[in-house]
């Protein structure tokens, strides 16, 4: 039986973020409609913590990593599984981040 996991879903615009269930054996989006605006929610995985609605600086280093091909997936560095990276806490800190984890950073039309 596929094991349902709880896929985080947020919209850049108006600072939205929910959850769907899905199962491992279906294709999961990498977009729904957002339900507060109509305009398109990203799907950021199963470990994303949104901030609050009126942390703007918060949201604005979440739509820098997610423009950057980051979608608080787990970013795991040498031989054991529990070598994970923690994701920055400022955008300045973000900037630093995308580089030097370029290589982890999902190809899209959207990476600069």
């Amino acid at each position: 039986m596929p094991t349902p996991y709880n896929m985080a879903f947020a919209c850049l615009n108006c600072r939205k973020s929910f959850k769907r269930k899905f199962d491992l054996s279906a294709q999961c989006p990498s977009e729904l409609t957002c339900p507060d605006c109509g305009g398109e929610a990203h799907n950021f995985g199963r470990h994303f913590k949104s901030p609050k609605k009126s942390d703007l600086k918060q949201w604005e280093k979440v739509a820098f990593l997610f423009d950057h091909g980051f979608r608080f997936q787990k970013i795991r560095i040498g031989p054991g599984h529990h070598d994970v990276i923690p994701y920055p806490d400022t955008l300045d800190q973000a900037k630093e981040f995308v580089v030097k984890y370029k290589e982890y950073a999902y190809k899209s039309g959207k990476n600069t």
